[in-house]
């Protein structure tokens, strides 16, 4: 008796993350395709769809691009579940912070990266110069490098020095160098992003596998 209890207890509680799982996939989308209905009458398969098939091109278009987005998709998922997973320990209370700040660095990457915000939303859409965008950037960097430098001197630092490295080439070469292939410009930022992935992902499973070790 007691066991099917428990089971009809456990399938209510399925059904009802599936229901939150729903509503929170649906809404929001629901709304957000209303909105540019309403506003700039976009078809509701513009945002369905995947572009190659919209625009009627090769499966291959944007392949590198779409690695960097996965790139950063994974890194953010890293660190943000690294957080969840520290922040129940004690000892390892800073780093779980170090954790949360570096997913939520990462997710405004994402976004900036996917929806081309500061390359199309904020100078076409918004009339505000893209500089201010990196201004933004490097208020976020100089901040999370004075908070965190007590960590960052215990860890790989030269693996996330890299990868900013290559994400200061790719902005010069988009600023300063406009003329320059834009395949180069591109390749240094896949190569930020990689780098960026390398270094959160292996940090993240050192102090995991280090919590579970002394969790035994």
């Amino acid at each position: 008796m007691t066991n099917l209890v428990l089971q009809k207890s456990s399938y209510i509680h399925q059904i009802k993350i599936l229901l939150l799982t729903f509503l929170i996939t649906i809404i929001p989308f629901s709304l957000i395709s209303i909105f540019l209905q309403l506003k700039a009458k976009v078809p509701t398969e513009d945002l369905t769809r995947d572009p190659s098939a919209i625009m009627s091109m090769p499966f291959y278009l944007g392949l590198f691009s779409n690695i960097g987005i996965l790139l950063w998709c994974s890194s953010a998922s890293i660190c943000l579940f690294s957080y969840m997973v520290l922040k129940k320990d004690i000892r390892a209370k800073e780093y779980s912070s170090f954790f949360l700040f570096s997913g939520l660095i990462t997710c405004l990457l994402l976004f900036d990266d996917f929806f081309l915000i500061h390359d199309s939303v904020f100078p076409d859409y918004l009339h505000i110069n893209e500089s201010v965008f990196y201004v933004i950037y490097i208020a976020i960097a100089s901040t999370f490098f004075l908070k965190f430098k007590a960590i960052l001197k215990k860890t790989e630092f030269l693996i996330l020095l890299s990868a900013i490295f290559f994400f200061g080439l790719s902005i010069v070469c988009d600023n300063i160098f406009p003329d320059i292939h834009i395949a180069i410009e591109d390749t240094f930022k896949l190569l930020g992003i990689s780098t960026w992935f390398t270094y959160f992902t292996r940090i993240c499973l050192q102090r995991v596998s280090r919590l579970i070790s002394l969790s035994r």
